[in-house]
């Protein structure tokens, strides 16, 4: 049983506890929050010590910068060393030509040197430092980033567990930014512009989901690698350790899409060095690849138990059936239980795929064709 307080006077919430009113206060902008201390003297302290906090400073709460970096310095202030366990910062510019957020950052660091820190979820504002070190957050296990500008050469931490890119982050366009989190069991990297991110060596990951959208950052203009357009972004792969795979292959569930518009050959360049996935056990992939790619996949992930094809075109996966004779009898996915193909309709080359799998040990009742 919680200890109730004494209310000061009657009202709606005079009956709720301490801790059901810090929960309503958790779910209000820090502006609408500051502003129940006139509601009763019950709860002036209130929204100091509740431990989850959405820090919504955007223009639409504050006509300038100056009320904005007032009550970013007074919040701070008066919440002291409270302790906060999970907290969104929404990003406010504090100078629309020079794109400057000096007051929100105030706010970062703020939510950064909380040691009780458990869930961070930023959006809208920029990152520039050369390493985001998130190692202050002892024990900080969910970050989410949510149309975000990140300039880094790195982004660290032991203790994260989840970690998630979405709604159109923005990465450099020279270089790929490392990711160290040894400790992670899911990543999300979800429509973003710029150098796809490299994730470094991840032995707890159990799931990943990474989707590629139309953008050139993922192609390379000649459709080779280290092609003769000096500004393409081909010639910032790594060509010795790959991008994505290699970091992905403690994954137990993965999920690797891609549109058709463009040739996603990030994907394709990493598999020509494909590690192996010996744990993974579901794996579902859109129409980016081609039959060889699927092979080569295959022929990596020996304990693979479920495979997804999302074919909304399947004009490039078929492109390399011409190569199937060398297909090796002997290869069996001995461990593969079910095939799910996801089609606008079953044609010709839906069959071809058929085939194909067949020729892998895939037998035709083991396979689920869904027509969408």
């Amino acid at each position: 049983m919680h200890k109730k307080t004494a209310a000061s006077s009657k009202g709606h919430f005079g009956h709720l506890t301490d801790d059901l009113l810090r929960h309503v206060l958790s779910f209000l902008p820090v502006a609408d929050a500051l502003q129940t201390c006139v509601l009763d003297t019950r709860w002036r302290d209130h929204w100091r010590r509740a431990t989850s906090l959405l820090l919504i400073f955007d223009q639409s709460s504050f006509p300038s910068s100056e009320r904005f970096k007032q009550l970013a310095k007074l919040f701070i202030h008066l919440r002291g060393n409270s302790p906060l366990d999970k907290c969104k910062i929404v990003g406010c510019l504090d100078d629309e030509e020079e794109r400057t957020y000096k007051n929100t950052m105030l706010l970062i660091e703020y939510a950064l040197k909380c040691q009780h820190l458990k869930i961070l979820h930023l959006e809208r504002f920029e990152l520039k430092r050369s390493t985001l070190n998130f190692s202050r957050c002892s024990v900080l296990e969910d970050l989410k980033m949510q149309h975000c500008n990140i300039d880094a050469r790195r982004i660290s931490s032991k203790s994260l567990k989840r970690l998630c890119f979405t709604n159109f982050c923005f990465f450099p366009e020279e270089f790929h930014i490392r990711i160290f989190v040894p400790g992670l069991i899911s990543l999300q990297l979800d429509d973003h512009n710029g150098l796809t991110p490299s994730p470094e060596y991840m032995p707890s990951l159990e799931t990943a989901y990474v989707c590629l959208h139309n953008n050139f950052y993922h192609s390379c203009r000649g459709n080779l690698q280290d092609c003769e357009y000096d500004d393409c972004s081909c010639h910032a792969y790594p060509v010795d350790q790959g991008v994505l795979l290699h970091g992905l292959s403690n994954a137990v569930n993965l999920e690797l899409i891609g549109d058709t518009y463009t040739e996603l050959l990030i994907y394709r360049w990493d598999l020509e060095c494909c590690p192996i996935f010996d744990k993974l056990k579901t794996l579902s992939l859109s129409e980016w690849f081609t039959t060889i790619d699927l092979l080569c996949i295959l022929q990596h992930s020996p304990v693979l138990e479920v495979l997804t094809l999302k074919l909304d075109s399947t004009k490039k996966l078929v492109r390399a059936t011409e190569l199937e004779e060398k297909v090796e009898q002997s290869f069996v996915c001995s461990h593969l239980k079910v095939v799910n193909i996801e089609c606008r309709k079953v044609d010709e080359r839906v069959h071809k795929i058929l085939k194909f799998l067949s020729q892998c040990g895939i037998l035709r009742d083991q396979i689920s064709i869904t027509e969408q």
